[in-house]
């Protein structure tokens, strides 16, 4: 490859990645309208707690059953097939793979619907009659989601190893929009079934928006596709690893909710729910760009024995994530509840809740790092089929949660919940650093911790500046912007005088462009 082939894919990759973060970042700010109106309309009530513990069951047993696999088990089996046997065969591959996922998914959605009531009872055992009665109602209307998940993360592996990142972006702006839309419109005439009925909507509208795209990049769709083919056979080989690797959200995400559903008659749900989707939402715009954009490219470059590409990427990616959600966190644990009052506090919203739900956020925040990293090292492995390592990291991760909630449980408040999930993921990403190192997939340099060092410096000398700044004035939204501006007028300038990677890049880079013209 020539240096101008070269320069055109850089261009190609950042334009791409530039896009992908602006339609992400729409689609999150959508979403948090979205959250904005479901904790004005419903608070922490009865039916906000309902459901919250309706929508999170199939999304769990979405997630511990089959959801890791669905992008992470097709990407490295179709695109080696296109590498190595050509695109006939990764198309066969890829119509049976769809089967496979539609079978699974309508098993449980089935299951699902008839065993709504012991399934809320296991997910929130301290809920009373009444709200375990509507959260069942909820969990029935919203369990065929599961199908059209199913099927929309099928299309967005399949559209992210043809070069179409756009479109699979576009997913959750369009499952937002039909939210709010509902939220702005009707909810005040058809109220909380009503709502759970919006995002059954949204879930399959999903699936519906790719159809164009991938009919048009060559997909069609055969109900006698086989399910059982050598190319199933190997993704499936990976199902089991695959699936317990990406355990550790899921598995304490359950065990969260059942600890909160005896925190203030439920309450606890409602407040980790409210400041999970926070946390979410900032550290998911990076980390969602950096791991579905990279996946096509660690698949393409294990399946073509390119071990330079696959260190390169990932250590670009690891220092990139650091340097954008280190100041993120340091803000987010000076001022959730500034930033949560100006978020959600709105009518039945209390400042209770904004005390209680900016305690999570800012346990939550601890991890933000460490989950952001994890999702680089996994999508590597993944990528490279070597699905037995973050195996592994998850098992322990996940013991390391479940023996913690066993001996301190009754003693964790919100708080506390919150931050036990930061250590789980902390413990998954240093274990998976290490099996990155020891396979080679990334080879760390002394240069790279430094940088990363410098990164974390930088953040923490943030610290005395938002504090003051943020205790300058009364009014929540005048406190965040004070103690944000003046934490990025730190940051910055502290991270080009101390020679960040990234910011010479950039520098170098603008020198250039200024010297070419």
């Amino acid at each position: 490859m020539d240096n101008y082939e070269k320069k055109n894919k850089k261009h190609s990759f950042a334009g791409t990645a530039v896009l992908m973060g602006v339609i992400i970042l729409a689609a999150k700010l959508l979403g948090l309208v979205r959250d904005m109106l479901v904790a004005g309309h419903y608070g922490t009530s009865m039916e906000a707690v309902a459901y919250e513990t309706a929508s999170k069951l199939p999304v769990t047993i979405f997630d511990l059953v089959i959801g890791g696999v669905v992008t992470s088990a097709f990407i490295p089996v179709f695109n080696s097939l296109m590498v190595k046997k050509g695109k006939d065969e990764a198309m066969a591959f890829a119509r049976s793979y769809v089967n496979f996922v539609l079978c699974i998914t309508l098993v449980l959605s089935v299951v699902g619907i008839l065993f709504a009531s012991p399934l809320v009872s296991f997910m929130a055992p301290e809920l009373d009659s009444a709200t375990h009665t509507l959260a069942v109602q909820l969990t029935r209307i919203l369990f065929p989601m599961i199908i059209f998940t199913g099927l929309a993360f099928c299309f967005v592996g399949y559209l992210q190893s043809m070069g179409e990142y756009n479109i699979p972006a576009l997913i959750s702006l369009v499952s937002n929009g039909i939210m709010v839309a509902y939220l702005l419109f009707l909810d005040t005439f058809c109220g909380i079934v009503g709502l759970a009925i919006a995002m059954l909507l949204g879930w399959t509208a999903q699936a519906a928006v790719q159809i164009p795209s991938v009919v048009r990049l060559g997909f069609r769709w055969s109900i006698r596709a086989p399910l059982k083919t050598e190319a199933i056979g190997r993704a499936a080989k990976n199902t089991l690893p695959i699936l317990i690797g990406t355990w550790t959200g899921p598995v304490c995400n359950l065990i969260n909710t059942r600890l909160a559903s005896g925190i203030e008659a439920g309450r606890g749900i409602t407040v980790l729910g409210y400041a999970n989707r926070l946390y979410t939402i900032l550290v998911g715009l990076f980390s969602f760009v950096a791991t579905n954009l990279l996946f096509p490219y660690f698949s393409r470059a294990a399946a073509s024995g390119d071990d330079e590409e696959t260190d390169r990427l990932m250590r670009m990616s690891v220092k990139t994530l650091v340097y954008i959600i280190a100041p993120i966190t340091v803000g987010i644990i000076l001022l959730a509840e500034p930033f949560v009052a100006v978020i959600y506090e709105n009518g039945s919203f209390t400042p209770s809740d904004t005390a209680m739900t900016g305690e999570a956020l800012r346990c939550y925040a601890v991890g933000m790092i460490f989950l952001a990293v994890n999702e680089v090292l996994v999508k590597a492995f993944f990528a490279a089929e070597k699905t037995r390592l973050p195996m592994y990291s998850s098992l322990c991760a996940m013991a390391v949660n479940i023996a913690v909630v066993a001996f301190f449980g009754e003693y964790l408040g919100i708080g506390g919940i919150a931050l036990v999930s930061g250590g789980a993921t902390a413990v998954n990403v240093g274990i998976n650093w290490c099996f990155a190192a020891r396979s080679r997939l990334m080879r760390f340099r002394g240069a790279d911790g430094l940088d990363i060092a410098k990164t974390l410096v930088s953040a923490c000398v943030m610290i005395p500046a938002v504090l003051w700044a943020s205790s300058l004035a009364e009014a929540d939204l005048v406190k965040l912007i004070l103690g944000a501006g003046a934490g990025m007028l730190v940051y910055f300038p502290l991270t080009i005088l101390l020679r960040c990677d990234l910011c010479r890049a950039i520098l170098q880079k603008k020198k250039g462009s200024s010297k070419s013209l």
